[in-house]
Formats: structure tokens, C-alpha cells, sequence
């Protein structure tokens, strides 16, 4: 019995710090994440219907832009610096920054929630205080997955992830049997679960072993200025990849932007591989396991992979997003087809993407996603006020081929100096 448990103990061991290993860990445990995201979808959409639908997605919308400006890049810049083997940035100086950015995402998040009020959307009290609390555990939550991913602790992050979509499903059956479901409740319903899974995942991080206050902030310093690079280039891929939503509710209403959503959730499902499979590949190349070569031969496998997949998924969408969400989102097959090619196209900038973060300078992650979101940002203010959802499906394809091969020259680019 002894040896059977220290053989598979050595298989583990080994399968699990193999790149395959890794991005099936990787990978499960944002299928957990996009499996309660599904479920999330499937049952607020059906209850209620597509203008509510939009307005949840304003949510998500609002918690990820502000997330991405008030964490300064530093879930980037942290997770680099953990990974490099000779760095001085410990973990706890990662949280402990954290920490001390979660009242600027508060305030971010008030603000824009206020103005967006007073203007353009009309939201409840009750609905803008659920956004900012969505906001708050949305950064909590992503900043200590990032930690953890650092430390390459990637089974960890799949038991929170797996925790906390079983929590986040039971609470949405829970208001759906109690007839309690509506947009603030499903909102307030997917903010608790995040914020449980942030203080789990920084206990086992090992970064609250410490007490006492941080007496040499110089990591904080170095953090925020090694993350300025990547906040830009999240602050860009938001909005080349957001700002669509947001420009279609003010112009066509929530009803449309509802259907886009719906269209968009048979490609974006599958957004989890690309990630995972990047994740794996950026986090060998920073800790010096793999050779550029080696990450760009899987690079590149997983882009032809990933297309196919993406032309069968298009397919079986095609008949089942009437049938799965109800008849009235058949209008979202309109545009299932030019997304879905979009995604196509977004796959390859993802994986340049993950070769930067593995190989190059922080201060050369951002500048691709920056060029690319502008010409998205052109196309999305053109395109949607004169054809409407139609013109966010093109204007998405078009965007996405500028940002892919913006990414591709400079990742080249990038690259040649390293092999030089």
C-alpha cells in the first residue's frame, strides 16, 4: 500500500510540473470558473430576458474596467516578480499592496457608477451599491489568483475556483427557487463568493504567516512601476474588448446588448483554453523552464488547434442558442459567426501576449494592446451608432486582426533581442 501511494505520489509529481500538467490545471480551474459563469448566464438570461441580461453585463463590465485601473498592473507585475527566481518581491509584499489598493477600487468604482447614473444609464441606488461591492471582490478575488499563480501553486487556485463555483451555483438556485432573482440580487449573489475565495487563496499563498505592519514599502514601489506597462495594456484590452458593450447599451438599449452577449458566450466560453494554455507558457518562459523556441512551437500548435475547435463550437451555437436561452435570443445567431471568427483572430494575440510576459521586459507588455485598442475604440464609436449589434460583431473582428498583428510584429521584435 505504501509503495502504491509513494508511486502515484511520484507520478504526480511529476505529470503536474510537466507544461501538459500545467495547463490542464490551469485549464480546470477556469472551466470551474467559466462553469458557475454558465450557469450564471443560462439562468439570469432565461429569467429575466434580455434588457435584464444587459444590465447585469453593465455590471461585470463596470467591476472589470475599474479593476483594471485601480490595481495599477500590479496582479501582473506581482506574478512576474514571484516567478522570477532571483527577485526580492515576496508575497506578502504583493498582498499587502493589495490590500492597499482595495479603497481606491471603492472609490473608482463609486465614482464611475455615480456618473454613469447622472448621465447616460439610469441605475438604482440598491443596483449601484452592488456594483461597487461586485468591483471590490472582483480586484480582491483576481489579485490573489495572480498571487498564487506566481508561486505556481496551480492546484490551489483549481480548489478555490472549483469552491467557488459550487458556492456561486447554490446561491443562484437558492434566489431562483425562492423567486428572489432579480438583477441586484444576482449581482450581490455573485460578490460574496469571490471575496471568501480572495482571503482563502492569501492563506495558503503563506503570505499572512507574517504580522505587523510592512516597514520597507521599496517592493511596493517597484511593483506599481513595473505594472505601469501592463496596466496600460489592461486598461486597452478592456476596452478593445468591453467597450463595445458599454457604447451598445447607451445607442441601442439593453435589449441588444442582451442578444450580443448571448452571442458572444459560445466563443468567449472557449476563451478559457487560450488562457490557460498562455498562462502555462508565459509562467515556464519568466521561471526559466522553457526555451522561446519550445514556447513558441506550443504557441503555435494551440492556435491552429484552438481554430478548430472554435469553427465546431460555431456550429452546434448555431442550433442551441434558441433552444438553451429561449426564442427570444434567436436573433443572437446573426452575429454568432462573425464573433466567433473574432475570437479566431483574438486567440493569436492572447498567445503573443503570454510570450511577452514570459520573455520580454514588463515595460514591453503594454504597447501592442494599446495600438490595437485604439483602433478598436475607432471602429466600436464608427460602427455600432450606424448598424447597431451588427456593427459591434464587425467592428470586433476588425479591431481584433488589428490588435493581433500589432501584437505579433512587436513580439517578434521583442523576441529577436532576447535570441540575439
Amino acid at each position: 500500500m505504501v509503495k502504491v501511494v509513494l508511486r502515484v505520489g511520484n507520478w504526480w509529481a511529476g505529470w503536474s510540473q510537466r507544461v501538459r500538467g500545467e495547463a490542464i490545471l490551469v485549464l480546470l480551474s477556469r472551466l470551474a470558473n467559466v462553469g458557475a459563469g454558465t450557469v450564471f448566464v443560462l439562468l439570469t438570461a432565461r429569467h429575466l430576458g434580455p434588457s435584464g441580461r444587459g444590465e447585469i453585463v453593465i455590471a461585470f463590465t463596470l467591476a472589470w474596467a475599474t479593476t483594471n485601473v485601480a490595481d495599477l498592473g500590479t496582479s501582473t507585475s506581482g506574478r512576474i516578480s514571484l516567478l522570477m527566481p532571483d527577485s526580492e518581491v515576496t508575497a506578502r509584499d504583493v498582498l499587502s499592496l493589495t490590500v492597499v489598493l482595495i479603497p481606491l477600487q471603492a472609490v473608482l468604482a463609486a465614482s464611475v457608477v455615480a456618473l454613469l447614473s447622472l448621465t447616460s444609464l439610469q441605475l438604482s441606488r440598491g443596483f449601484g451599491v452592488a456594483v461597487v461591492a461586485l468591483s471590490v471582490a472582483t480586484m480582491m478575488f483576481n489579485s490573489a489568483v495572480s498571487l498564487v499563480y506566481g508561486l505556481r501553486r496551480y492546484g490551489d487556485v483549481l480548489a478555490a475556483e472549483a469552491a467557488l463555483a459550487v458556492f456561486q451555483i447554490a446561491v443562484m438556485a437558492g434566489l431562483l427557487l425562492t423567486d428572489r432573482l432579480t438583477t441586484t440580487s444576482a449581482v450581490v449573489g455573485m460578490t460574496v463568493g469571490p471575496v471568501l475565495g480572495a482571503v482563502r487563496l492569501a492563506q495558503v499563498s503563506g503570505a499572512l504567516r507574517h504580522s505587523g505592519a510592512v516597514r520597507n514599502t521599496s517592493p511596493w514601489r517597484t511593483l506599481i512601476i513595473d505594472g505601469l506597462s501592463p496596466m496600460a495594456g489592461s486598461i486597452s484590452l478592456f476596452l478593445a474588448l468591453r467597450l463595445d458593450r458599454i457604447v451598445l447599451a447607451v445607442v441601442a438599449g439593453t435589449r441588444s446588448l442582451g442578444l450580443f452577449t448571448v452571442a458572444l458566450a459560445v466563443p468567449e466560453t472557449l476563451r478559457v483554453l487560450p488562457k490557460a494554455v498562455g498562462q502555462v507558457v508565459a509562467d515556464r518562459g519568466r521561471s526559466g523552464i522553457d526555451s522561446v523556441a519550445t514556447a513558441r512551437r506550443h504557441t503555435r500548435l494551440f492556435v491552429a488547434g484552438h481554430g478548430v475547435v472554435l469553427a465546431g463550437a460555431a456550429a452546434v451555437g448555431w442550433i442551441l442558442l434558441p433552444v438553451v436561452f429561449g426564442e427570444g435570443f434567436t436573433d443572437a445567431r446573426d452575429v454568432l459567426l462573425v464573433v466567433t471568427a473574432a475570437e479566431a483572430v483574438l486567440a493569436v494575440h492572447l498567445m503573443h501576449q503570454a510570450l511577452l510576459v514570459g520573455f520580454a521586459r514588463p515595460k514591453g507588455i503594454g504597447l501592442p494592446q494599446v495600438v490595437g485598442a485604439v483602433v478598436m475604440v475607432v471602429l466600436v464609436l464608427v460602427m455600432i451608432p450606424a448598424w447597431g449589434i451588427q456593427g459591434a460583431a464587425w467592428a470586433s473582428l476588425l479591431g481584433y486582426t488589428a490588435l493581433a498583428g500589432t501584437s505579433t510584429v512587436w513580439t517578434n521584435r521583442e523576441l529577436r533581442r532576447i535570441e540575439a
